[in-house]
């Protein structure tokens, strides 16, 4: 009887061979509206992994919150994790609204997510995407997902 464990593929090995895109060329219409799990990618190692269960999935996670590269960083974790790893701000202040931060201040967050790479994979519903990120966090947490 062959091994099982050996013929599953794990969660970020599914993650990992979805195509990356770079976050400047990423357009709103790119991103699925379907449920989802997505990585973001920081020269090439994987910082951040979330999910996608309601609204319109992906694209109103993905994009609005995350690539929507406003002075607000209050409604994107991976924005405000970004940016108490440069050492700017912790997140208690990036929480709030209005923004706290100077214009200059959150430009160099923005510039680091610019940089970065984006991957998702798509999932039938909102409870196989919080299963999906629950089992990737089990693999293997990112520096900078938090929970």
């Amino acid at each position: 009887m062959p091994n099982v464990r050996s013929t599953m593929t794990s969660c970020w090995e599914r993650m990992n061979a979805e195509p990356r895109r770079a976050v400047p060329k990423v357009d709103e219409t790119d991103v699925p509206t379907e449920p989802g799990v997505y990585a973001f990618y920081h020269q090439g190692t994987p910082v951040y992994v979330g999910r996608a269960m309601t609204g319109r999935g992906l694209r109103d996670r993905v994009w609005k919150n995350h690539l929507a590269l406003d002075t607000d960083l209050s409604r994107s974790s991976f924005r405000r994790n970004v940016c108490e790893e440069l050492g700017i701000a912790p997140t208690a202040i990036t929480r709030q609204r209005p923004p706290q931060l100077r214009v200059e201040q959150v430009e160099v967050v923005n510039e680091w997510v610019r940089d970065c790479e984006v991957a998702w994979v798509t999932l039938g519903s909102a409870d196989e995407a919080d299963k999906f990120e629950r089992a990737i966090k089990l693999e293997w947490k990112p520096r900078l997902t938090k929970r």
